[in-house]
């Protein structure tokens, strides 16, 4: 019979007390992580009253179809080193209303913009955004009046053109 193995290093030497307590201790410290992650990020698609804006689906589902009506399209062009917008419509558009542009990002309701497009001629218009950053964003055109509204979708970086309609 063999005598007892006897450990002449203490505990905290050894490899296995450090492994078993590693396994505990890394799931505290990713716990610890994902807490500050939940504290300190902002949650930018979370409506605070997304009820008025179910209401408002309707209303502009009927600013979508009169602009269908009133067959205002048209193409976009962007400048992205000035910020420079020109809209060029399809066809003139009736009426000295000025048109406002609203550009808004998918998820970052921070670097939403809304400018007012000034006339250049009958179908065409112009007016100058602060720069974009990256992401797909949504373009919505409409008069002063909000009778009706065409939508586009430009791309940055990459695209300098988007089709409204």
């Amino acid at each position: 019979m063999r005598p007892p193995r006897e450990d002449t290093e203490p505990w905290y030497k050894q490899f296995w007390p450090w492994f078993l307590i590693s396994l505990p201790l890394s799931v505290v410290i990713a716990s610890l992580v994902t807490i500050n992650i939940a504290i300190e990020s902002d949650d930018g698609l979370v409506s605070d009253d997304y009820y008025k804006e179910g209401l408002a689906i309707h209303k502009n589902a009927d600013s979508a179809a009169r602009a269908k009506v009133l067959g205002i399209v048209g193409s976009l062009r962007y400048d992205a080193d000035t910020g420079a917008i020109t809209l060029a419509l399809d066809q003139p558009f009736p009426g000295d209303a000025a048109l406002s542009l609203q550009v808004t990002h998918p998820t970052l309701p921070d670097q939403d913009q809304s400018i007012q497009l000034s006339r250049l001629d009958e179908d065409r218009f112009a007016g100058r955004l602060e720069p974009l950053g990256p992401g797909n964003w949504k373009l919505a055109l409409r008069p002063a009046d909000r009778s009706w509204r065409v939508e586009g979708r430009l791309l940055q970086p990459g695209s300098s053109e988007a089709r409204l309609d």
